[in-house]
């Protein structure tokens, strides 16, 4: 009775925290890797039912990146925030369809992520144009990732930015290489329920600034209102192209698992807007945030008491890992798959021994990969620069991909819209167009591939109607 009346030093309560997260997670990820079944560790043996997609989902999409983004976002929109949550849920939606109108494919043996769906669709010089794409999009996102986790902790903990980085990433590379995606699922479960202790920091901040006139000022904002739907938007179309939510779908039991387990996703999403609403516009009406950039450290600065520290570092903990580890496999099984380029040319189910190469490849891949983006971090600088860009190539891609299968696009027309999207991205991002204070600017490619499919599509079909004639 006398220990738990000693007051433990605040550092202290930090570790142990860490350490009791650690312990459980080392416990998942044993559970995870005793089984030594390639299917187990490649897809989770397609077998992944609505609880545990739920918050894989969840957690997949909820990182300590989004809680920074989200909030920043609120700083910048006020409510309207609300509108790029409905456009996550139009993703979701989009998603669920195309896996319900493919499913003969998507829920077959073959099929293990979106390189595999665009290969099916499309051709192999498609398929491999889209691999290197999410390759260049998933280091990026990596390496972005790094760069905010390593600075928060950096900053929460006293450690160097260095130490930071080696230690979440050693954890990380060391649970997802040795259970695969069996364990990045399950751990996301656990990772997903800390997450939540996040939203306590709402009963923390001093909400009394926020007045209906200031709510009513950012309502009647037309520039508001026009950056939020411009966001929504992007969302919609990232969340096609995300590997890690295609992911998710190849280790679903069933059509109707991932359709519960996207429902039940997003409504923890929308749980989750309401603090996250309610801290950015704290933010905003105190006039304490003038930096949107920095608004996260700025808020647990000035609002979080010193024992919410231990639980709020575990969240953050499993927030950043959720994700990381999500990235991390997707980028790796796509080179340990493919490699750059992807030779084979027929899609069929994978031999013991194929599988097997595979996972050492993956694995391979990931200690690279990991390496070099924990370098890149390091020199990282524009956090709002470098979400804008990572958000406008993503939603091109979205938007070609989404208009390749609704116009139904041959392969040839596909790959020239998936190249066009790069380099009108490419362009618009280094000459300066995409502006993180204007954030329509991110959609300024998607506009111009918009009208380029149109008006290739009517092109062609004209040619091919007079040819007839």
């Amino acid at each position: 009775m006398f220990l738990f009346m000693i007051k433990l030093p605040k550092m202290f309560e930090n570790y142990l925290a860490i350490i009791i997260y650690l312990i459980v997670l080392g416990f998942i990820t044993w559970i995870s890797a005793r089984r030594k079944d390639p299917k187990e560790f490649l897809y989770a043996s397609h077998n992944a039912g609505w609880k545990q997609l739920s918050l894989s989902l969840f957690a997949s999409l909820f990182s300590s990146y989004n809680v920074v983004v989200s909030i920043t976002f609120s700083f910048l929109f006020g409510p309207y925030i609300l509108i790029p949550y409905l456009g996550a849920l139009a993703g979701f939606l989009i998603i669920y369809f195309l896996a319900k109108r493919y499913k003969n494919y998507i829920f077959s043996p073959e099929f293990n992520n979106l390189v595999d769906f665009i290969k099916n669709k499309f051709d192999l010089k498609v398929s491999n144009l889209f691999n290197l794409s999410l390759i260049v999009v998933l280091f990026l996102f990596i390496t972005l990732q790094l760069f905010i986790n390593t600075t928060l902790f950096s900053q929460l903990l006293g450690w160097s930015k260095y130490f930071s980085a080696l230690f979440v990433g050693l954890i990380v590379f060391l649970y997802t290489t040795l259970g695969g995606l069996k364990a990045e699922i399950l751990t996301d479960v656990f990772q997903g329920i800390l997450m939540l202790v996040i939203v306590m920091l709402v009963f923390m901040i001093d909400t009394s600034k926020i007045t209906s006139q200031s709510v009513v000022d950012i309502l009647t904002n037309q520039t508001i209102l026009y950056s939020a739907l411009s966001i929504a938007l992007a969302q919609c179309l990232l969340l096609i192209v995300q590997p890690e939510l295609w992911q998710r779908v190849a280790a679903s039991r069933s059509l109707r698992d991932l359709k519960i387990g996207i429902i039940i996703s997003w409504i923890l999403l929308m749980i989750i807007w309401v603090p996250m609403t309610l801290i950015g516009l704290a933010a905003r009406c105190s006039g304490l945030v003038e930096n949107p950039s920095t608004i996260f450290y700025d808020i647990l600065k000035t609002s979080a008491p010193g024992w919410f520290f231990p639980f709020l570092i575990v969240s953050l903990f499993a927030a950043f890992m959720s994700t990381l580890d999500s990235s991390l496999f997707a980028i790796s099984s796509q080179l340990g798959k493919y490699g750059l380029l992807r030779r084979k040319k027929k899609s069929e189910p994978l031999t013991s021994s194929e599988e097997r190469k595979i996972v050492k490849n993956i694995r391979l891949s990931m200690t690279i990969v990991l390496a070099l983006a924990l370098i890149a971090s390091l020199f990282f600088a524009n956090f709002l620069k470098g979400v804008f860009g990572l958000i406008s190539l993503l939603t091109v891609l979205g938007l070609s991909l989404l208009m390749a299968l609704l116009l139904n696009l041959s392969s040839t027309e596909a790959f020239i819209a998936f190249l066009l999207s790069l380099v009108s991205f490419i362009f618009a991002f280094f000459a300066g167009y995409i502006n993180e204070a204007k954030p329509i600017t991110t959609l300024y490619p998607s506009f111009f591939i918009f009208v380029y499919i149109l008006l290739q599509t009517i092109a062609v079909r004209l040619y091919k109607h007079v040819k007839k004639l």
